[in-house]
């Protein structure tokens, strides 16, 4: 049997290492929710936490999605509270690239943040 392996490309790997995070950590919230020794207070910012990471996890997607159908590029997001990071899957880049890119993901959000732009291929 022959089998491929496809090398991964940097987003890739990003959105990989990004899932299996996110997925530790949503399994020790999901753990202190159901622990019975557990305060209420415990239990409800584990479930905050949660919501929180949901909620960042949709935006982020719908980024991803409006940088490949406005842009025409891959990318990578992570929403951090107030931080959003962008890598950009592509070895050319320009500022006014990047600034497209800060001003289209800004419009998402009703608050201030602050946007990195990265370039990587």
């Amino acid at each position: 049997t022959n089998v491929e392996v496809e090398e991964l490309d940097a987003i890739s790997v990003l959105k990989v290492e990004d899932d299996n995070d996110t997925e530790s950590e949503i399994s020790v919230l999901k753990e202190t929710l159901t622990k019975s020794d557990a305060t209420v207070e415990e239990k409800n910012i584990a479930f905050e936490t949660l919501k929180s990471i949901n909620q960042n996890s949709s935006k982020e997607e719908k980024l991803e999605k409006k940088l490949k159908d406005n842009f025409k590029l891959n990318t990578f997001i992570k929403i951090d509270k107030t931080q959003v990071r962008v890598v950009v899957g592509s070895k050319e880049h320009s500022v006014e690239l990047a600034n497209n890119i800060m001003r289209s993901v800004q419009e998402e959000f009703d608050s201030k943040k602050y946007i990195s732009v990265e370039f990587q291929a």
